[in-house]
């Protein structure tokens, strides 16, 4: 066995199992503590997980930066020696370019504007702008989802159903090896997904919110000062 393969063995071993998302108020191991396992990375391994984060990270495609997304996708899906994280990263990146379309769609816009330069998906989205689904609901099945979601203008809503269609597809995908390199992305892409999810559970923060309340004492409980 090679030092680099029982790196990524004592890596994995230490982690903890990843249910859905919505089991959880906070993350099973917090960040923190997955920081402090992933330093047992090498420096190239641990550059593509910095920069696999910051396409997996955001929500959706802003404004400010939909320039510097885009081009980072291209160029890392281009980079990319592993055909099972290109296609994970493909698809996860399509989920948000899609629904950043349609959100700006639903405001108006009569082009996708800068999102026309998505890798993969920009040629289509210009050509079928008007269409509900920019025919893409049989290449990807969760689109009349997306479409509905988005009409709803109810922002929890469709962020639960980024997440559960998230953990949903990657919970079905497997690394070409055991205890790898992609069996760590893996665990990553799912546990980016869970802390996203407990960022914005708003039953989380209403929690912690009264919990907070239970713990402060009233005024009228406290003892008068002596004179």
């Amino acid at each position: 066995m090679t030092f680099e393969a029982y790196r990524y063995i004592t890596l994995l071993s230490s982690l903890p199992h990843l249910a859905a998302p919505e089991q959880y108020e906070r993350p099973p191991i917090s960040r923190i503590q997955l920081e402090k396992r992933l330093e047992m990375l090498g420096a190239e391994d641990a550059a593509l997980v910095r920069r696999l984060e910051a396409l997996m990270v955001p929500d959706r495609l802003g404004a400010e930066s939909d320039a510097w997304l885009l081009g980072e996708g291209r160029r890392l899906l281009e980079a990319l020696e592993s055909s099972c994280v290109k296609r994970w990263l493909a698809w996860w990146l399509a989920l948000n370019v899609l629904t950043a379309a349609l959100r700006l769609r639903s405001r108006g816009a009569a082009t996708p504007g800068m999102l026309g330069e998505a890798p993969r998906l920009g040629h289509q989205l210009q050509r079928h702008w008007g269409h509900p689904t920019f025919r893409l609901e049989k290449r990807f099945p969760y689109m009349e989802t997306l479409v509905d979601r988005v009409a709803e203008a109810e922002g929890q809503r469709l962020e639960d159903a980024l997440l559960e269609l998230g953990w949903r597809y990657f919970q079905r995908q497997r690394a070409t090896y055991r205890y790898g390199l992609e069996e760590v992305l893996l665990y990553l892409f799912r546990w980016w997904l869970i802390e996203r999810g407990c960022q914005r559970n708003p039953r989380l923060a209403q929690r912690r919110f009264m919990q907070l309340l239970a713990a402060t004492p009233h005024l009228d409980s406290q003892p008068e000062p002596n004179p």
